[in-house]
């Protein structure tokens, strides 16, 4: 009498692609769905903390960077940062906020991380791309003929922190104190990771041991690629690229070593 009922079958890689999208609109959903201005806070909320800070430091601290504007200087270097902190808070809470999803046979204990971790680097794609053109707007010299450099720095980046977030994440199944750990050990950052002041302003023996932060690197060379006419002296994309692999192995190896508890939540 009833015709039956086909149930569309995917395939496991398809299935996972569909849960991440579905976990990801959640995600986006739940952090902006409840506000007016929805999806442009996610363009708008990075860029308002870093701009105060730019109009109140910005005219003691300009004449150290007279090739960028400072409210520009800082933000470039506040973006890459938000990068790799962003994966590592989002990933730190990531399973213990969606296991009630954990139920469901479709969802992988992997399948939250790898959609915090798309969502953190969309918002600051997307936050990137406003600065851009916020720039060229105001007729600030910059370049992207070197884009390669840029993709590579924010690649770099975001790879350094999804490894680090995934050791956050298995951790804070272990020990709940993680993401409290976690947040203290990111304040100091932002002074050690060149955001504020450019490296070639500091003296020789501070200089070397920033460059051991794979930060200081990618956010200088990103400097470097968008604005012709800053310079910086030693730094390169091979070691952070190397320092990024390696973290990103240990948060696999890691991930993997505890699958069977993972697998019982």
């Amino acid at each position: 009498m009833f015709d039956p009922v086909t149930i569309p079958s995917h395939s496991p890689w398809k299935t996972q692609i569909l849960v991440i999208r579905a976990l990801l609109i959640r995600e986006i959903a739940t952090r902006f769905g409840k506000y007016r201005l929805g999806f442009l806070w996610m363009l708008v909320e990075p860029l308002m903390g870093i701009l105060m800070l730019g109009l109140v430091i910005g005219p003691i601290a300009a004449r150290s960077v007279p090739e960028i504007p400072y409210v520009f200087f800082i933000l470039n270097g506040f973006l890459l940062l938000q990068l790799f902190t962003s994966s590592m808070n989002l990933g730190a809470d990531a399973i213990s906020s969606n296991q009630g999803l954990l139920i469901y046979p479709s969802v992988q204990v992997i399948d939250p991380l790898l959609a915090r971790f798309i969502y953190g680097l969309i918002t600051t794609s997307f936050s990137f791309a406003l600065f851009c053109v916020v720039s060229m707007w105001l007729g600030i010299a910059m370049s992207l003929d070197n884009l390669h450099i840029i993709f590579a720095s924010y690649l770099i980046t975001w790879v350094t922190g999804c490894g680090f977030g995934l050791i956050c994440g298995i951790a804070s199944v272990h020990y709940r104190e993680t993401e409290k750990i976690v947040k203290v050990i990111q304040r100091p950052l932002i002074f050690v990771s060149a955001v504020l002041h450019p490296t070639n302003i500091m003296p020789t023996e501070i200089r070397e041991l920033m460059f051991y932060n794979p930060l200081v690197h990618t956010i200088e060379l990103s400097r470097n690629a968008l604005f012709p006419f800053y310079r910086v002296e030693g730094a390169n994309l091979f070691y952070p690229a190397a320092f990024a692999i390696v973290v990103f192995a240990i948060g696999i190896l890691y991930f993997r070593s505890n699958r069977n508890i993972l697998s019982e939540l």
